[in-house]
């Protein structure tokens, strides 16, 4: 069977079409409402070149993937002023479980840069997020999960989901029409925060599609690697792909101490029943804006008792695949687990009392 052939179901099954035909999602939302927008397919060139380099279109990202451990990586803009001066990347490591982890990066380029050059990276690849081929989606934008029944305050997380934020679900399949990465499930045992590490644009959705490129196409995941993700103004958007059912993160509606997630790819060796949450931004010399810290204790909260998770609580994290048993927190910052600067050094010294601490005083 041909590519297209095979693109256009992958595509129609998530709600997702080539601008024109608008196609119903095959996900129920739990409470929330339609959408029917039009959001550009990402553009990528790719380039293996150590020196100066003028992508043919324009680009608004540059991604970088190297070695997990590479720390002397950098980058720097051609404008019509000459070059700039040099930027460290702060390579971001992860992934499948199931693969080798790699490192990646996604930094933004200034305004009107014709050209950049990488110190160190290993592949690069100019991105643009707004001249692409128009995608048409339809179906629900927002849904959401609640826990009111728990007593928790604002005990509700609106999602805006892929199809709302306009994810190209044919990246998740190959050219066969496979899944490239098939969902599995895990009780949960653990909840961690990450930052992309990436200045934010004026778009917020067509961030998250960066992330979603680097991670499935750049990297080639086949998905994004996290849950959750969320944006300064505090705006929740549904990550890796947990099925057709319309619940994001979970196998079904997550009942505490019964409640199973998709495995993803944030938190190598300790991605199973780990749940992903990320921040989009770059949290290493300044914190996250208020509301996406109130976003994120909020998730948090309704997490937790969703899952029966103690936010307060210390774990033995069990790794189901090899049965290694790691000691951790229920509520975590990605470099509780692995050597990562992870969700950037000005957040996590704030960390306790600005999140987990805000999240312990809502449950009680």
């Amino acid at each position: 069977m041909r590519r297209r052939t095979l693109l256009a179901g992958a595509t129609a099954a998530a709600g997702m079409t080539a601008l024109g035909t608008t196609l119903a999602s095959s996900r129920p939302a739990l409470a929330g409402e339609s959408t029917d927008r039009v959001v550009p397919r990402v553009l990528a060139e790719n380039s293996a070149s150590d020196g100066l380099v003028r992508p043919d279109l324009r680009f608004d990202m540059v991604a970088v993937t190297g070695r997990p451990k590479e720390t002397d990586t950098a980058v720097r803009f051609e404008t019509a002023e000459g070059l700039g001066a040099w930027k460290p990347v702060h390579l971001h490591a992860g992934g499948r479980d199931d693969r080798e982890p790699v490192a990646g990066a996604l930094v933004r380029a200034p305004r009107g840069a014709v050209g950049y050059e990488v110190r160190s990276g290993r592949e690069t690849a100019a991105v643009n997020l707004s001249d692409g081929e128009g995608l048409r989606f339809g179906g629900p934008s927002l849904v959401s999960l609640s826990a009111e029944s728990s007593g928790v305050t604002r005990a509700r997380i609106p999602f805006r989901t892929r199809a709302g934020w306009g994810a190209d679900e044919s990246w998740r399949f190959d050219e066969a029409g496979e899944n490239l990465w098939e969902a599995e499930f895990h009780p949960v045992q653990a909840l961690t925060v990450h930052h992309t590490a990436m200045a934010t644009g004026d778009d917020h959705a067509a961030d998250v599609r960066a992330v979603y490129h680097l991670h499935a196409v750049r990297q080639a995941w086949g998905d994004i690697g996290y849950h959750v993700l969320i944006d300064p103004d505090g705006v929740v958007y549904e990550g890796r792909h947990s099925g057709e059912d319309g619940v994001p993160v979970f196998s079904g509606f997550p009942l505490p101490g019964r409640a199973r997630s998709v495995t993803a790819g944030h938190a190598y060796g300790f991605n199973q029943g780990n749940v992903g949450v990320c921040l989009l931004g770059d949290f290493t010399e300044e914190l996250p804006t208020r509301a996406a810290q109130d976003s994120l204790v909020n998730v948090l909260r309704v997490l937790c008792a969703l899952t029966g998770l103690d936010p307060a609580g210390r774990i033995e994290y069990v790794n189901p695949g090899t049965g290694v048993v790691t000691p951790g927190d229920a509520i975590s910052r990605h470099r509780d687990w692995l050597a990562t600067e992870c969700p950037g050094n000005a957040f996590a010294e704030v960390f306790d009392s600005a999140v987990r601490q805000r999240v312990v005083e809502g449950l009680s």
